[in-house]
């Protein structure tokens, strides 16, 4: 077989979009060179990867499995291009991570600061994401490095616990457990609970730890972001629990962080996640070997 690059590139393109048409648009290409590619791709491979109607573009079987392995060759592709142009000196590079918001705001910001400060050719991409997403982007090649909790194994990535945070119940300065340094966390039973969708990390920890207690918390407010949940906590809305790296913003911004005593064995970790075969550019790298420098438990 002679697969080209462009071919997975092309074929990639039309399984996400569903469609040779916005595929080839997206690659500013011609429609009929978009088709034309992946009937070469499907002549070399020896069988039709999509059904075709006059509306649609449907991956088979044949595709789906094609799939991950068109991801790995491409993702790979890109980032020896990007390491290629980059100099050995670190005059120049990118570096391109993916967490949450408030990971962003309350552990990368500092570190990564730091490091441009002292190589100010190395920019930084940030991505924005929740869990599910930072994973998705780092399996597919779009960013280089992630920062979430996961509790299990994931095909072809690699998770390397960064931080190990204890949990916190965050209130409101006017609420009436607000002095207080330590509670029980059967003492939060009669307020407000203000929780996150199950999507974020957070939310999964604590399930897990709930799981293990008789402790059952009914959600009053459920939202889809922390910055949202701390949101309503501050303005008296209720109470939400959360790792340590989010109750350092809670107090800054003006909430209260108390202990929860008999939860204090139980740890919210943080992972960082790269994919397992792919060799990071050269500035990605030199970034994770000053990175145990901000977080010990890299080393």
């Amino acid at each position: 077989m002679n697969i080209s690059f462009r071919q997975l590139q092309v074929f990639l393109a039309v399984y996400e979009a569903g469609s040779f048409t916005v595929a080839a648009n997206g690659l500013h290409i011609s429609q009929s060179a978009a088709s034309k590619m992946v009937a070469e791709l499907e002549n070399q491979l020896g069988m039709p990867l999509f059904e075709r109607t006059t509306r649609t573009v449907v991956p088979n079987d044949a595709a789906r499995e094609f799939f991950e392995f068109a991801q790995d060759v491409t993702a790979t592709m890109a980032t020896a291009k990007r390491s290629i142009t980059e100099l050995i000196t670190l005059e120049r590079g990118k570096v391109s991570v993916a967490a949450s918001p408030l990971m962003h705001y309350g552990l990368l910001a500092g570190p990564i600061a730091s490091y441009r400060q002292r190589y100010p050719g190395i920019d930084f991409e940030i991505h924005e994401c929740s869990t599910d997403e930072t994973l998705d982007r780092v399996r597919s090649g779009v960013v280089d490095i992630g920062f979430c909790a996961t509790d299990s194994e994931i095909s072809g990535l690699e998770a390397t616990v960064a931080i190990e945070d204890a949990m916190y119940a965050i209130v409101d300065d006017a609420h009436p457990l607000a002095r207080r340094r330590s509670i029980r966390a059967a003492e939060l039973l009669p307020y407000n609970y203000i929780s996150l969708r199950d999507s974020y990390s957070i939310r999964r920890t604590l399930d897990q730890i709930f799981a293990r207690t008789p402790l059952r918390f009914e959600n009053h407010i459920e939202v889809g972001s922390l910055t949202a949940a701390l949101g309503f906590a501050r303005q008296g809305a209720g109470f939400l629990i959360v790792p340590g790296y989010a109750a350092d913003i809670a107090q800054q911004w003006g909430m209260r962080r108390i202990a929860i005593s008999d939860l204090a064995s139980f740890r919210h970790r943080i992972s960082l996640i790269r994919r397992r075969t792919t060799r990071l550019s050269v500035a990605a790298r030199h970034w994770l070997a000053v990175l145990p420098q901000s977080f010990p438990l890299l080393k």
